[in-house]
This record gives structure tokens, sequence and C-alpha cells, in this order.
């Protein structure tokens, strides 16, 4: 097993490569993307809410309730940025144990990208 996804390259056409971090970075990204759709996709302030709007509540107020403790100030701005970035990362790792997925948060450029990001965002 390669120490990083990195090195595994799928495609390659002159200087560009797609290798095993784009490709799973972008499934996950998929995976976000519809699984959001989903869940939001009959959401209602009624009295009656579905498992999934009720468990997409619990998430929210999770993140609401971290973010909140760590910083002094309201953290409404925030929100948005970080909850993306926890839930890539948390569905990242989750689906490790996936036999063949090689999760894009065991790159180094992935973690630095993040970085760069949660950098450039503060």
């Amino acid at each position: 097993m390669p120490i990083s996804p990195d090195n595994i390259i799928y495609w390659q056409w002159g200087f560009i490569s797609v290798n095993a971090t784009l490709v799973f970075t972008w499934l996950t990204m998929a995976l976000l993307v519809l699984g959001s759709g989903w869940v939001t996709r009959k959401l209602t302030s009624d009295v009656h809410v579905s498992r999934w709007q009720s468990a997409l509540e619990i998430v929210v107020s999770v993140i609401q309730q971290q973010l909140k403790d760590v910083t002094p100030y309201q953290p409404k701005g925030l929100l948005p940025f970080l909850g993306s970035l926890f839930l890539f990362i948390a569905l990242s790792n989750i689906l490790a144990v996936v036999p063949g997925f090689l999760p894009p948060t065991g790159s180094l450029s992935t973690t630095i990208a993040l970085a760069a990001c949660v950098f450039f965002a503060v």
C-alpha cells in the first residue's frame, strides 16, 4: 500500500496528471453534494420533520456549539466554511473503511490546501 495517494497516477497528459488524491477528493465532494441535495430536498418548518432533517439540525447545532465554545464571538459567518470543512474531513475519514478508497486527507497536499484555506479565511 502506498504511503500517499499522490503517488498513484490514473491519467497523465504532458505535465497534467490526475492522481488518486484528486479522484477521491472529487468523489468525496460529489457524495457531499448529492447527500446534501437529498437531505435538504424536503426541509420544512412544521412541527413534524423527517429523520434526515432532524439529523441535519443536530449536526448544525453541534458545529455551532463547538464554534461558540472555541471563539469568543458569534460564529455566524464561520459556520458555512468550517461546517463544510468538518463534513469533508469527516466523510473522507469515514470512507477510509471502504475497501479500495484512499482518503484524500491522507495526502500531504490535501492537508496543505486545507491549511491554506483556513489561513486565508482567518
